[in-house]
């Protein structure tokens, strides 16, 4: 058969109709077919829903009844990547790890392997006699450790702040117990720092950290309110007939005033304990006549007038004036100055700076200059060099960057091994010291510290003290050291400052004319009944100190200018505070009936160790020249104000108002504008007093 023939064959077939009967028996032959497939798929959902019944590892379970189908059958085995629950359980096991890793991450514990950096100290050799001093401060390198506090670190509690304002989180931090703390920078926040740097920062600290209030975060290095003072109260009134003698040792430091005039400027009130009245009557220079002997360097006058703030008692007035040198004498100058990370502030390292470029201009060019720095370590940064090098020196002064810790005391300790290499006999020798005060590594005793500066001191280098900024200041401990070393102690807190002491005043600063200097009232029982020293809470002297060239006590400097001022109640005025006794023995003194008190002031000149004794009778016809009364009530306006300050327990009604009148009325010269500013201050104080 050919394709001719196959296709005549097929369109016969397709011309022919169907049988009726074929054709109902094949429809009725596909429902047939259609029901039973129907029903066995009713069958295969009902077994597939008992084996899910059975969990989605029903597979594991080798039974008959829980898999009917001979699972090593390949045919009717299930490839892998046909398992849905295996894709399941991959992406939540990798959900779950993702997530423990991202609870459990913390990156203080990643952190590298403790490291030490060690500062090297390029110090001099000591001088032969000098093995007793080295006995006492041991000769050491410091290192600095950075590393992660232990967990056995002891948090921070309630108690470790003390009575601290709860902003001072940073103070709070830094005397806790256990924990050290490593000063980065000065102008950012604590806070930040420790969380911004969590390899370094402590556990604990940072754990504190997270709970502190907000506005705690957010203060700084340069908090206020944690400066040092040394407490004291102010003088009791004294029954003359009781303890008719007054000693005490001169004072002519300022810091007291500066510090003041810093917290007012600020807005706010000094602590009471910032105030030392001597302090804030010295700051200013009196007109009170030139002394024109150089064996008896100074001048003394007494003024007597009636109290401003009480009309029944009187003020006297000792003012003491060094005499002005023709020729400045050779210096031999140690700068010593912090650059530790307390020092990074604007008023602190940058002022330094200034202030010792400033004090350059004040030497002759065959002066020398040393330079010793300390933070984590001491060393120094310049030798003995000429002041004709004056660039070599500015320099090295401005090349100075803040950072570490603060090991004052071996700063303190090279520093007088420089001055010790270059010292002559026939030059003055001093350490000016620069710094917050802020000791807080290294030797930190305080006795052992004085004591170093006393026995240098006898060897003829003496130690001034600058201090600078706020927020940590160690007045308290500067002032010892100042005291111990025949020095002053000034508060630099604005450029001006740093002219005033340096350049105005730098000869009283640099170069003494008396050292020693004691001052003794005995009082007459009676004409005067009550006496008070204003000031020098912390100068007092036992009665026989004035005697004992032993004992030490403070230094004039060419054309210093000292004040001191009693407060006195006259025989018979109602003003009288304290009763006489009643059972005491009452002696009759007719001889000195006229004399209010004798006056006595001890002192050394600078290359002797004995003492010489001048005498002054004060009576009640004592006269003094319209020039000293001025300059007495301005100086008793000054007193006044530090009185509202500290303790105004016996100033009665008189205020600031008061204060501001009777310092205007007496202003007189004011060349540089000291005693305009002064009255700004005590108005700025009223308005701090009442808000």
């Amino acid at each position: 058969m050919n394709d001719h023939d196959l296709k005549n064959l097929l369109d016969q077939a397709g011309d022919s109709q169907p049988d009726p009967k074929a054709k109902q028996q094949a429809i009725r032959m596909a429902l047939d077919a259609f029901e039973t497939a129907h029903a066995n798929e009713k069958v295969g959902e009902e077994k597939h829903s008992e084996i899910n019944s059975q969990g989605f590892i029903h597979w594991l379970r080798h039974t008959f009844s829980s898999n009917k189908m001979n699972r090593r059958d390949d045919v009717n085995r299930e490839s892998v990547f046909q398992q849905k629950w295996l894709f399941g359980g991959v992406a939540t096991t990798c959900v779950v790890l993702f997530g423990v890793m991202i609870t459990t991450y913390n990156p203080g514990i990643m952190t590298k392997d403790p490291y030490v950096e060690t500062y090297p100290l390029n110090l001099p050799n000591p001088s032969a006699n000098d093995k007793d001093d080295t006995a006492v401060l041991e000769e050491m390198e410091i290192t600095t450790e950075y590393r992660t506090i232990s967990a056995d670190t002891k948090k921070l509690d309630k108690s470790d702040a003390g009575a601290l304002p709860d902003m001072e989180i940073a103070e709070a931090l830094q005397r806790a117990k256990g924990t050290a703390i490593q000063t980065q920078t000065a102008a950012k926040p604590m806070a930040d720092m420790a969380l911004s740097s969590p390899a370094v920062a402590p556990m604990a600290m940072r754990q504190e950290l997270k709970s502190a209030p907000e506005k705690i975060l957010q203060q700084t290095h340069q908090e206020t309110g944690r400066d040092r003072f040394e407490s004291f109260e102010t003088n009791p009134i004294k029954l003359t007939s009781e303890e008719p003698v007054s000693t005490f040792s001169i004072d002519v430091d300022t810091a007291s005033y500066s510090f003041t005039r810093k917290q007012l400027n600020s807005g706010v009130l000094p602590q009471k304990d910032a105030v030392r009245l001597e302090e804030m009557v010295n700051y200013f220079d009196y007109q009170y006549p030139q002394a024109s002997s150089k064996s008896e360097p100074f001048s003394r006058s007494v003024t007597v007038m009636d109290s401003p703030w009480h009309k029944d008692k009187k003020l006297i007035h000792i003012g003491i004036k060094g005499y002005e040198i023709t020729e400045q004498p050779k210096s031999n100058i140690v700068f010593l100055l912090d650059v530790s990370g307390s020092m990074n502030a604007p008023d602190k390292l940058p002022l330094v700076k200034q202030s010792m470029n400033l004090l350059l201009s004040k030497l002759r060019p065959d002066d020398t200059v040393s330079i010793a720095v300390y933070a984590g370590a001491a060393g120094t940064i310049l030798e003995p060099t000429a002041v004709s090098e004056k660039q070599k020196i500015i320099s090295a002064i401005n090349q100075l960057s803040a950072g570490g810790s603060t090991a004052g005391a071996q700063g303190i300790k090279l520093a007088y091994q420089l001055a010790e290499s270059s010292f002559k006999k026939d030059a003055v020798n001093r350490i000016f010291l620069a710094t917050d005060g802020d000791f807080n590594v290294g030797i930190t005793n305080n006795e052992e510290l004085k004591g170093f500066v006393e026995r240098k001191r006898e060897k003829g280098i003496y130690l001034s003290i600058l201090g600078f900024g706020g927020g940590n200041y160690n007045d308290a401990l500067m002032q010892d050291l100042a005291q111990n070393g025949n020095g002053v102690a000034a508060y630099i807190d604005t450029l001006s400052e740093a002219q005033k002491v340096l350049v105005h005043e730098a000869t009283s600063s640099l170069f003494p004319i008396a050292k020693d200097v004691k001052i003794q009232l005995e009082f007459n029982p009676t004409t005067v009944a009550e006496y008070r020293l204003l000031g020098y809470e912390t100068r007092a002297l036992k009665r026989e100190d004035f005697n004992n060239d032993a004992v030490d006590a403070g230094e004039i400097g060419a054309g210093h200018s000292v004040t001191a001022i009693y407060e006195i109640t006259p025989a018979g005025s109602a003003a009288q505070l304290i009763d006489n006794s009643r059972y005491a023995k009452k002696e009759k003194l007719e001889a000195a009936s006229n004399e209010y008190a004798f006056l006595k002031i001890r002192y050394k000149l600078p290359e002797e160790n004995t003492s010489k004794l001048l005498t002054t009778v004060i009576d009640k016809e004592t006269e003094s020249s319209k020039l000293l009364q001025r300059e007495a009530r301005f100086a008793s306006a000054v007193a006044g104000f530090a009185q509202l300050l500290k303790d105004a327990k016996y100033t009665g009604n008189w205020g600031y108002e008061d204060a501001i009148a009777l310092a205007l009325a007496n202003k007189g010269d004011d060349e540089f504008g000291y005693r305009s500013e002064f009255v700004q201050l005590v108005r700025k104080a009223q308005v701090a007093a009442g808000m």
